[in-house]
Formats: structure tokens, C-alpha cells, sequence
């Protein structure tokens, strides 16, 4: 049985996602002003403007949302805009406007203080302290719930325990290192990251929970969470 597909692209199918790539890359090629920056991931679209004020900045964006509104109209898509945000990255403290009005189908978008995008939390200050609270709060649980399976002197033992970090703990407290690696200059942000390794450091080495976070580092053959994220930085 044969059907046109005359939108969208086939789902769970092997040319879908190279249908959707061909598709995107004529949004990508647009004419856009020269004050924005257009990335896709996905089928997540961020538009980065730029300007000297916040003013200069709208007006930009309107423009290219315009013209994004008609490329979908073309192309027999619909972005949602109940789903878009609109966000501020500004570190002037006083003298510019902080609210933006920017259109999607004739609807105000909502401005937001902070927006989470591929897994960062991304704030108006462009200071990630919200991102580093969100990834130590994920991380906790799961080193609590190992609690229960590695004891001192029984359970899952050092070498198992070793790999589940490595492969689960470390990866979360590293992603998107190399966008908030500035983030853990600040002593209270790398000591919340510290806290997280400590835990888990403890359970590898067997250790009892008095031990220091550099000793149990060195106990468990882990590096510490500093240098991890900066080897990530570098590749």
C-alpha cells in the first residue's frame, strides 16, 4: 500500500531523520538579519539576537520571527508558541527595558527568567548556580539509592560501584561543561559538585563518613570532579 506524504516527515523510520535534516537546512540558510544566530538541535530551534539595548534586540527578532513564521507556513509546519520562551541575557543592572515583546503568530511570547535547553539551565544573568542546584539535586538521589545496596562490609563492591559512577555520576556532573565550566570558579558551586563526589568516593572506598573529600578521592582511584570537567572543557 502506497500513501503521498505531503507533510512531516515518516515517524520511526530510517530516512526520517535525514528527510528532516534536508528540510531544516533551508530554515538554516535563510536570510536572516545579520544581528541573529539560528542553531538547531533536534527539533528544538533557539534564535540568538543581539543588540545594544534590549529595544534594538526585539526589534531584530521580530523581524526573523517573521520570517520563520513563513518558512513554517511554506514547509506545512507549526512551531508552538505556547512552548516558546523568550529570554534576556543582559548583565547591565539598571537604564535598559527587561520586558520584551516578541511575536509568534501574533501571540506575545512569554518572557521568562531562566530557560532549560538541552538538559541547562540557562538564567538572565547568564550565571549557571541554578544549573549547578539542578544536577547536584539529580546526582543526590542516586547515590542515596546505593546506599542501600553498598554497605561497608557488604553489597555491591568497589569495582561495580567504581563503573556506575564513571558511567552514570561523573557524565551528569560534566555535561555541558564546556558552557558553565565559569560556574565553578565559585567556591559554593564547586563544593556542591565536591559534596556529590564525596558521597559516592565514600561508598567506593568503604570508607566511613568523617573521611575528607580529598582522602577520599585518593581512596577510590577517582580524580577529583575539577579535573574531570576541565578535560572535558579541552575535547
Amino acid at each position: 500500500m502506497e500513501k503521498p506524504v505531503t507533510m512531516g516527515c515518516p515517524q520511526v523510520s530510517c530516512s526520517g531523520p535525514e528527510f528532516w535534516n534536508i528540510l531544516y537546512n533551508s530554515l538554516l540558510n535563510m536570510d536572516f538579519t545579520h544581528r541573529i544566530s539560528v542553531i538547531t538541535f533536534a527539533d528544538d530551534l533557539p534564535v540568538l539576537t543581539r543588540g545594544k539595548c534590549a529595544l534594538d534586540a526585539e526589534n531584530y527578532a521580530n523581524q526573523d520571527l517573521k520570517k520563520t513564521e513563513n518558512w513554517a507556513r511554506e514547509n506545512k509546519m507549526h512551531f508552538n508558541e505556547n512552548k516558546s520562551k523568550v529570554l534576556l541575557v543582559t548583565m547591565k543592572t539598571s537604564g535598559d527595558n527587561r520586558t520584551l515583546n516578541m511575536y509568534l503568530y501574533n501571540k506575545c511570547l512569554e518572557q521568562a527568567s531562566e530557560i532549560k535547553y538541552l538538559g541547562i539551565y540557562f538564567y538572565s544573568r547568564f550565571s549557571f548556580d541554578r544549573h549547578v542546584d539542578y544536577i547536584t539535586g539529580t546526582c543526590t538521589p542516586i547515590v542515596n539509592m546505593l546506599a542501600k545496596s553498598a554497605k561497608l562490609k557488604w553489597g555491591m563492591g568497589n569495582r561495580s560501584l567504581k563503573v556506575i559512577y564513571s558511567g552514570v555520576i561523573e557524565p551528569i556532573l560534566t555535561h555541558g561543561a564546556p558552557i558553565r565550566d565559569r560556574a565553578l570558579t565559585r567556591q559554593n558551586n564547586l563544593r556542591k559538585y565536591q559534596r556529590v563526589q564525596r558521597m559516592m568516593d565514600i561508598k567506593i572506598a568503604k570508607a566511613f563518613r568523617t573521611l575528607s573529600y580529598e582522602a577520599s578521592c585518593v581512596l577510590a582511584g577517582v580524580r577529583p570532579i575539577r579535573f574531570a570537567v576541565e578535560e572535558n572543557v579541552r575535547t
